[in-house]
């Protein structure tokens, strides 16, 4: 037999959890450019910088050193007053052990201290500047959808933060399909703002303070 019909029930939920996985992956893709062109408008006097955090031999993985890490570098940003908007990608290396791939942005003129010297017990560290973040990350973002590595259970391939209530819906509305955005403002007539998006329902809040609820179909959509 050709397809699924060949696989036993595991099998078929695997390889559908897989599929599941590449499509969140490949849409992650695009939306990390729309991303990139928000955040460089909203830090210009920043540069960009790529962190590498690796794992010693002898340390294990846990899913809360990521968050740990980022809790103690924001902390080092507000005490400067710096704004802190980060964007992290997680790898698996030969040996098999977890890599994270951050990107945050320094202000000019600035540096920040090697992690492995004052955040990341856990291995070692790298630092550098980079100017295309988002192909940087892309590229990361794409191992991950082979399918040949098997990431520890409860790991997250990604996280993002940083950016305001504001800001996040602006990003979204560069989330949707340009037909969806077309029927949106043909409705609204006025700059809108992407309040919520969970599958093909849309919630928009427009510049005048009106909110609207889209709800799209294949070549329709509803709205109240």
């Amino acid at each position: 037999m050709g397809g699924q019909e060949g696989l036993p029930a595991q099998g078929r939920l695997q390889d559908k959890t897989y599929q599941g996985s590449i499509k969140r992956l490949r849409r992650l893709r695009k939306r990390l450019w729309s991303w990139h062109q928000l955040v460089v408008t909203l830090l210009s006097g920043y540069y960009s910088a790529c962190i590498t955090l690796t794992y010693a031999p002898d340390q294990r993985w846990d899913r809360r050193d990521i968050s740990r890490f980022l809790d103690a570098l924001r902390a080092y940003y507000r005490r400067r007053g710096w704004r802190f908007i980060y964007f992290w990608v997680a790898e698996l290396q030969q040996r098999g052990a977890v890599h994270y791939h951050l990107i945050v942005f320094i202000p000019r003129g600035h540096k920040l201290p090697y992690p492995d010297q004052r955040w990341w017990r856990r291995g070692i560290s790298n630092i550098r500047s980079v100017r295309q973040f988002a192909a940087y990350l892309a590229k990361y973002l794409q191992k991950g959808s082979s399918g040949e590595l098997k990431f520890p259970k409860g790991l997250r391939l990604f996280g993002y933060g940083g950016l305001t209530w504001l800001e996040r819906a602006m990003w979204r509305c560069q989330w949707l399909p340009r037909r969806w955005w077309y029927a949106i403002y043909e409705v609204v007539q006025d700059v809108f703002y992407v309040v919520r998006l969970k599958g093909r329902l849309v919630e928009v809040l427009t510049h005048d303070g009106y909110l609207f609820s889209f709800r799209f179909e294949s070549w329709s959509f509803a709205f109240g």
